[in-house]
């Protein structure tokens, strides 16, 4: 039989939700609701019970909370982790570990991202020391100041993040490793 047509039968929706939730940590309520078909309010009742039970927690980040197995915490960062679930900041970081080093004009080509969203997103991963912005002959780049950790919680959670773009470079990456 199927693996997921198996595991389907067999869970319990509160397994579904936890086991979701140690195998992709970060997402926020909606799309654990996406990937669980649960309704807001059974999803709801099933978190706040693996809350108070300790199995999860929350992280707010903004407006969203983002939902972590109390079991895998000390394994992840959750910074970078809450970073690398923001789809247009994954795309920067993607693009920046694939260039080396990029001009904010070159990273505005490359995301199509308009300058404010784009030094929003900047500002937020220089600040958490993921970006470091450096003046080479008078112009500034940005590059990733420790590639090794990215690259491994991409890597772990790739599955996870449901991207085309983690699976190019990742793959891209293996073929450089060989």
């Amino acid at each position: 039989m199927d693996k997921m047509i198996e595991e389907s039968i067999i869970l319990t929706p509160r397994d579904k939700v936890y086991s979701e939730i140690v195998k992709s940590p970060g997402l926020h309520f909606r799309e654990i609701q996406r990937r669980t078909n649960l309704a807001t309010g059974a999803l709801q009742y099933h978190i706040d019970y693996l809350k108070k039970k300790n199995f999860i927690f929350d992280k707010k980040e903004g407006k969203f909370s983002r939902f972590y197995s109390s079991q895998e915490t000390n394994q992840i960062d959750l910074e970078l982790m809450n970073l690398l679930r923001q789809d247009q900041v994954r795309k920067i970081i993607l693009i920046i570990l694939q260039k080396k080093r990029i001009s904010l004009i070159n990273l505005k080509k490359e995301t199509n991202m308009n300058t404010a969203t784009l030094n929003f997103h900047l500002s937020k991963l220089i600040s958490s020391k993921i970006v470091e912005q450096k003046k080479i002959n008078s112009k500034n780049y940005y590059l990733i100041k420790n590639k090794l950790p990215i690259i491994e919680m991409l890597y772990c959670y790739r599955k996870s993040f449901l991207d085309s773009l983690v699976d190019n470079f990742l793959d891209i990456w293996e073929k450089d490793l060989r």
